[in-house]
């Protein structure tokens, strides 16, 4: 377990909510139930080049080129330079790509506020565990899936999920989804769904899944 860094913030606690003590958090983060988010399934660039220069096409073509330069006059070989820069145009776009796919993250917080041992401690998103309570103000984003606990005023700003412009007001009981920001009040939220079954992580999974196009 990863011990709180920076000062910890001066909030009000109120009564009755302790969140998980340290042995709790051992105990999850041991089960596998910490916010461990799961690399971009996106192909890597030894695939992305045996994708774009070992098919049949290629082959075909490199075939009757390598015939031609053998036996034939140079200036029939001119179409080699389409073969290349065809790859080569195929390679460039599918790395640019790669790079957008992989810097795609809609839980952008690098820390969280959790309680633990009914203190508050910021912590790296990575550390949050199943169950840990966390402290929810105006301006944080809600860095996994989670129950409202204890409400003052909460409203949560849901449109880069879900479309929705206004703020939606959160009560005890109600969801709050990973990736929605606080729009106004404060409260504290009980997570119940961490890492890969967060649903901001399979949004960003959705969006990053690589799939091959047929053309017509």
């Amino acid at each position: 377990m990863t011990a709180p860094t920076g000062p910890t913030p001066a909030v009000a606690v109120p009564d009755g909510i302790v969140g998980l003590t340290g042995a709790e958090v051992a105990d999850r983060r041991a089960r596998g139930l910490g916010n461990d988010v799961p690399a971009a399934p996106t192909r890597t660039v030894v695939e992305i080049l045996r994708a774009n220069l070992l098919t049949r096409f290629n082959f075909l073509l490199g075939g009757l080129l390598a015939v031609i330069l053998m036996v034939g006059p140079l200036n029939d070989a001119l179409f080699g330079i389409v073969l290349v820069a065809n790859a080569l145009i195929g390679i460039l776009q599918e790395w640019r790509a790669k790079r957008t796919l992989d810097r795609l993250a809609i839980v952008s917080a690098p820390k969280a506020l959790v309680l633990r041992d009914g203190v508050p401690a910021e912590v790296p998103v990575g550390d949050v565990v199943l169950d840990d309570v966390l402290v929810l103000r105006p301006g944080d984003q809600v860095v996994v899936d989670a129950e409202v606990v204890e409400s003052q005023g909460l409203e949560v700003d849901e449109s880069l999920l879900t479309g929705e412009s206004d703020p939606q007001h959160k009560a005890p009981g109600d969801t709050v989804m990973s990736g929605s920001f606080v729009a106004a009040g404060s409260g504290h939220v009980a997570a119940t769904r961490v890492g890969a079954e967060a649903y901001a992580v399979k949004l960003a999974e959705e969006a990053r899944r690589f799939t091959l196009a047929s053309s017509e």
